[in-house]
């Protein structure tokens, strides 16, 4: 990795929302991750990333870095491992001397249906890498962010935490596991935000809905989903990593620094609107 503070010849940095600080990025290597990287660094912040996938963090990091931005990142990583998620927090601590923002955006599930045959060991990778995961980052973190006056922890969740959800077109189901992680993901986000708050530590999380990336690329690619899942959402269009990256930004930012164990559903208005309806 090259030094931080590499200035590109792209987008002006001046001042911005988290000038000053160092923000944590989980799963930096694309989709949501990679969006926040951007959009934090821009916004003036330090980024220090991960991913398991090393090839799509380095490319993460040269388009931070073509923009002028600051980023470090350590790849390939496994966070789901406890020893993994302190590997990365310790390094970025020790290479730049604090932690402002704990964004925990990375995430691994197995999507399967009750009824399928390997449903209980994709309910246990997916508990370890949806929820397991968040726990351990925020556990290594801790002692750094208390020591760090205004820390901000994101958490990301998912819409199915809220509901029952369709089976995505053209792919195997949303699962009982990946609801299940999401909801613990909320849980743990207003416990996080209890304890933290006599530390000033907030804690706070964003649940995107249906969102187009590397990730939901194959329900995407099916002729026409993107038109019919569009049309279900209030909106009227699909959610795009940036979406998300943006209400991230304001849990990350002192904006929101009496804001804490809240949620900000980013999906459009479906949860909101088509149940209600």
């Amino acid at each position: 990795m090259s030094g931080p503070g590499t200035r590109g010849t792209g987008a002006s940095f001046g001042p911005g929302r988290l000038a000053g600080k160092t923000a944590f990025v989980s799963g930096t290597a694309g989709g949501q991750g990679r969006a926040a990287a951007q959009l934090f660094a821009r916004e003036g912040a330090i980024v220090w990333g991960c991913d398991m996938d090393a090839e799509g963090a380095q490319e993460t990091v040269r388009l931070v870095r073509a923009e002028g931005g600051t980023i470090e990142s350590l790849h390939p990583l496994d966070l789901t491992a406890e020893e993994g998620a302190r590997r990365w927090v310790d390094a970025g601590v020790a290479r730049f001397g604090r932690i402002d923002v704990l964004y925990n955006n990375a995430s691994t599930a197995i999507m399967r249906r009750i009824e399928d045959a390997d449903a209980w060991s994709s309910w246990q990778h997916t508990i370890r890498g949806e929820l397991d995961i968040v726990f351990a980052s925020i556990v290594a973190a801790w002692p750094h962010l208390q020591r760090q006056a205004g820390a901000s922890i994101v958490n990301t969740s998912s819409t199915a935490a809220l509901r029952g959800m369709p089976l995505p077109i053209g792919g195997g189901g949303t699962c009982a596991a990946h609801s299940a992680a999401k909801a613990g993901v909320l849980a743990l986000t207003r416990q996080a935000a209890a304890e933290g708050a006599p530390h000033k530590i907030r804690c706070n999380a964003v649940l995107p809905g249906l969102i187009e990336a590397p990730v939901t690329a194959p329900i995407f690619a099916a002729p026409g989903a993107r038109e019919r899942i569009a049309a279900t959402v209030p909106l009227r269009r699909t959610g795009r990593p940036e979406d998300v990256a943006h209400a991230a930004l304001y849990f990350a930012c002192d904006e929101s620094s009496w804001v804490t164990g809240q949620t900000l559903v980013v999906d459009g208005g479906t949860v909101a609107i088509v149940e209600r309806s």
